[in-house]
């Protein structure tokens, strides 16, 4: 999914073929607001959050793709390019929700470095896998897309999530941010932040577990509102 990029140039898993096959939709893990930044190596970039009791096991395609996937066991199945992204040191194009005025966002060991930091799978959160943002030129291959969760400001003030899907370029070499998917504002004082617990692909549209301000928590979803790829509730 390119969405006009030629000028230019995610508590469940299922996986992938090849980048130009019929792909699976994923389930992505979610950590609380402040937690620390993500700290998968290049070789796994969907490695598990701190809290897993071991490694992952290799992910097979689930024969219901639309209902939460189960970790099966099975032979490896050949990795997309944006599989291989080293999401804590990745550079994102139009990540405007990092509030930087670059047109990308450089992250080092899951942050932009910044006073109000940016910072990219928040504590082991894991990216979702799927092919759900619209390919530009309708002709074009189609690849593979990932949904992370961006946290934006420090752990003792205000801080807001946002689910962000990332799609490769038209060359398979540049990561562009599309149109967030924006968590609730912060309480005025900033002790209380809504916080994605879960998220996933189902079809074109995004799922997500949150939980509130006041604690309590909720399944949200989001689909296309028009062609340029912003998301409404629905």
């Amino acid at each position: 999914m390119r969405g006009k990029l030629i000028s230019g140039v995610v508590l469940t898993l299922t996986s992938v073929t090849g980048c130009t096959s019929s792909v699976d939709r994923v389930g992505g893990e979610a950590a609380p607001a402040g937690s620390p930044a993500g700290s998968a190596s290049p070789s796994t970039p969907g490695a598990p959050a701190p809290t897993s009791s071991g490694p992952s096991a290799p992910a097979t395609r689930s024969s219901t793709p639309e209902s939460p996937a189960t970790r099966t066991s099975g032979p490896a199945t050949q990795e997309s390019e944006i599989r291989r992204t080293n999401w804590p040191s990745a550079v994102i194009r139009n990540l405007r929700f990092c509030g930087e005025s670059d047109d990308s966002v450089s992250f080092r060991n899951g942050s932009n470095g910044l006073d109000v930091p940016c910072r990219i799978l928040p504590g082991g959160a894991r990216p979702v896998y799927a092919d759900f943002v619209t390919e530009e030129p309708a002709n074009a291959p189609k690849t593979e897309d990932a949904l992370v969760l961006v946290e934006l400001g420090n752990p003792d003030a205000a801080r807001r999530q946002a689910l962000v899907p990332v799609q490769l370029s038209y060359n398979g070499k540049e990561r562009y941010a599309r149109p967030v998917i924006l968590g609730d504002d912060s309480s005025p004082t900033g002790d209380r932040v809504m916080t994605f617990i879960s998220y996933r692909v189902v079809d074109q549209s995004v799922q997500a577990t949150v939980r509130k301000l006041d604690g309590s928590t909720e399944t949200r979803r989001w689909r296309k509102a028009d062609g340029s790829g912003n998301w409404e509730r629905y």
